[in-house]
C-alpha cells in the first residue's frame, strides 16, 4: 500500500493532507525540558517527538505549542532546509500524517518550494529532508517510515492542482488544461506569484516577494513595544493573539491593537500590491486570478479589491497541501 502525503511546511504553519487526515499545526517546536513531563498531553495539547539516537532531538509539538514561552521556529532563512529544527519538524510531520502503526514501507511525499527556489539547489536540499528511511518516536512509540519517492513542485502550483484533480487523482475540471492562471500565494514569510498556463509553470512570469503576514505581526509587535518596552512583544505572540483586538502582556496589562492592526494590514498589502503590479502589468490575459495561502483571509481581502477579477479560493491555508496530495494520488496511479 502506498501512503500519499501532501505536506506544506510553511513559515507559520505545517499543513498536511492525506487520504484520511487534514492537519494544520504551528511551525514551532519546544524542547521537552521547557515544559516538563507533568504537562505533556494534559494541560497543553502537545505530543512528545524525538528521533532516536540523535542527541538533543526530543521536542514537543502540537496545537498548543505556541503557549510555551520559549519555542523554536522554522522560519525561513538562507539555510532553512539544512536547519536541524526544520528537518526534525518535517519528520515529525510525516509521523503525524501517518495512521497508527509501526512500519510504513511505501510513502510518497509531495511538497513545495517558493517560486524562486524551483530548479535550484534549495529544491534538492528539501528533497533530501524527506528521502529515505526515518525513525520517529511519538509519545514513546516508534514509527519506521520509508519514503520511496519525494516530488517537489512550486508551492502555488498546488492550488491549481487542487482544482484540476479530485481526491483520487483523476481529472475533476479539465479547463485547467487550457487555462492561463495567475496565483498569488500569500504566506507568513513570502508572497509567491506564479503563472500557470495549461498546467505548465511559466518561469519568466513567476516571482517571490519577501513580504507576508509575519511583516504584519512585526509592525504590531513594534507598536506594542513602543507603548511599553517591558512588554517584550514578539511577532509570534502577536500571531497567537491576532484574532482578538487586544494584545495581552499579562492579565493586568493589555493594549488595544485594533487600529494598529488595520494600519499594518494596509501597509503590508500595499507593499505586496505594488510588487504584483511591477511583475504583472496586464491582468487581462489571465483566465483566472487566484489568491491563496495562510495570509489570504487577511491580506488577500485588500488585494482582491484592487485587482479586477481576483478571487480568494476556498480553504486558502490548506489549498496547496490539498493540491500536493491530489497530485500524489495521480502519480501513484502512473
Amino acid at each position: 500500500m502506498t501512503y500519499v502525503i501532501g505536506l506544506d511546511h510553511g513559515n507559520g504553519w505545517v499543513k498536511i493532507r492525506t487520504a484520511t487526515n487534514e492537519i494544520v499545526l504551528p511551525s514551532f517546536v519546544a524542547r521537552k525540558e521547557e515544559i516538563g513531563d507533568s504537562v505533556i498531553g494534559r494541560s497543553l495539547d502537545v505530543k512528545q517527538y524525538e528521533i532516536p539516537n540523535v542527541k538533543g532531538s526530543t521536542f514537543v509539538w502540537g496545537e498548543d505549542v505556541t503557549k510555551i514561552k520559549d519555542v523554536l521556529s522554522t522560519y525561513g532563512g538562507q539555510n532553512r532546509y539544512n536547519n536541524d529544527v526544520y528537518q526534525a519538524l518535517s519528520k515529525f510531520a510525516l509521523a503525524e500524517a501517518l495512521p497508527d502503526g509501526d512500519v510504513f514501507d511505501d510513502v510518497l511525499v509531495v511538497t513545495g518550494v517558493p517560486s524562486v527556489e524551483v530548479g535550484t539547489d534549495k529544491e534538492r536540499q528539501l528533497r533530501e529532508v524527506f528521502e529515505g528511511a526515518h525513525i520517529v518516536r511519538v509519545n514513546g512509540h516508534d514509527k519506521i517510515i520509508r519514503v520511496g519517492r519525494v516530488v517537489v513542485i512550486s508551492q502555488p502550483l498546488g492550488v491549481v492542482l487542487s482544482r484540476y484533480l479530485d481526491d483520487d487523482g483523476y481529472v475533476a475540471d479539465d479547463k485547467y488544461e487550457e487555462y492561463s492562471v495567475a496565483v498569488i500565494d500569500i504566506g507568513t514569510g513570502t508572497t509567491d506569484l506564479d503563472h500557470v498556463k495549461a498546467l505548465r509553470r511559466i518561469n519568466a512570469d513567476c516571482h517571490s516577494i519577501p513580504v507576508g503576514m509575519f511583516d504584519v505581526y512585526k509592525r504590531i509587535a513594534a507598536w506594542v513595544n513602543r507603548q511599553n518596552p517591558s512588554a517584550n512583544a514578539t511577532p509570534q505572540e502577536v500571531e497567537r493573539q491576532f484574532e482578538t483586538n487586544s494584545y495581552e502582556v499579562s492579565k493586568r496589562v493589555r493594549y488595544d491593537i485594533e487600529e494598529i492592526k488595520e494600519v499594518a494590514i494596509e501597509e503590508v498589502a500595499a507593499e505586496i500590491t505594488t510588487a504584483i503590479f511591477q511583475r504583472w502589468k496586464n491582468f487581462d490575459s489571465f483566465d483566472e486570478i487566484l489568491i491563496t495561502g495562510g495570509g489570504a483571509s487577511v491580506l488577500g481581502k485588500k488585494i482582491e479589491k484592487i485587482i479586477p477579477g481576483a478571487v480568494i479560493v476556498d480553504n486558502p491555508q490548506t489549498a496547496n497541501a490539498e493540491g500536493f496530495f491530489k497530485y500524489g494520488q495521480f502519480l501513484k496511479e502512473e
